[in-house]
């Protein structure tokens, strides 16, 4: 079984769209954005009629900058990183479908996530090492890391039916238009045909 961690943003969705894994995990760790990620990668998953599994936890008061809605740590290299989040997501996602066969776990890393230093591919290795070290021998994925976002979407098939519900937003449940992931999401959609955002 493969899964891939689900945010509901560009990067998660192209990479369900055109690997169709056998489950998409969402993961509400406390996050502001939650609800928005939740409601827009249920809805992705409906129209890619992909299972979506939600996993609720709270970590809200171990986060920092803007997912969390708190001053960005000193040694953030990006306003909206959150301490350690990547290998949480991927652990947590293990722990949930361990018993269901689970064999891989893909994330959306893509090129340029390197600001972060679980975007970068040498954290994925050495994650996956970490985990075909424990019972199960899952291992750990980042089928992208080496395009762009706007690659990855040109990669994936019939962008129509699930980009413009894709959210990006890293402070608000609605989009702000102006943090990172706000500015990402507006130049995908422009760069792959001038799509609009769904209402």
């Amino acid at each position: 079984m493969k899964a891939l961690l689900f945010s509901g943003g560009i990067d998660s969705a192209a990479l369900a769209a055109w690997l169709r894994p056998d489950v998409l995990v969402t993961v509400d760790y406390g996050q502001r954005v939650a609800v928005a990620e939740v409601r827009a990668a249920a809805e992705i998953a409906r129209r890619l009629q992909l299972r979506h599994e939600v996993i609720r936890l709270s970590t809200a008061e171990l986060g920092s900058g803007h997912l969390a809605g708190r001053k960005p740590s000193s040694l953030a290299g990006a306003p909206e990183w959150w301490p350690y989040r990547n290998q949480l997501l991927v652990t947590v996602a293990a722990m949930r479908l361990l018993d269901e066969g689970l064999s891989e776990i893909l994330i959306g890393s893509v090129k340029g996530d390197d600001v972060h230093a679980d975007g970068r591919q040498a954290f994925v290795t050495a994650l996956s090492r970490l985990l075909a070290l424990q019972e199960g021998g899952v291992r750990v994925q980042a089928p992208a890391h080496r395009m762009t976002s706007e690659q990855l979407v040109q990669r994936a098939p019939d962008i129509e039916a699930w980009l413009p519900w894709t959210f990006s937003c890293h402070v608000s449940e609605y989009p702000c238009g102006q943090c990172r992931g706000c500015v990402k999401h507006a130049l995908v959609l422009g760069a792959v045909g001038g799509l609009q955002a769904a209402p």
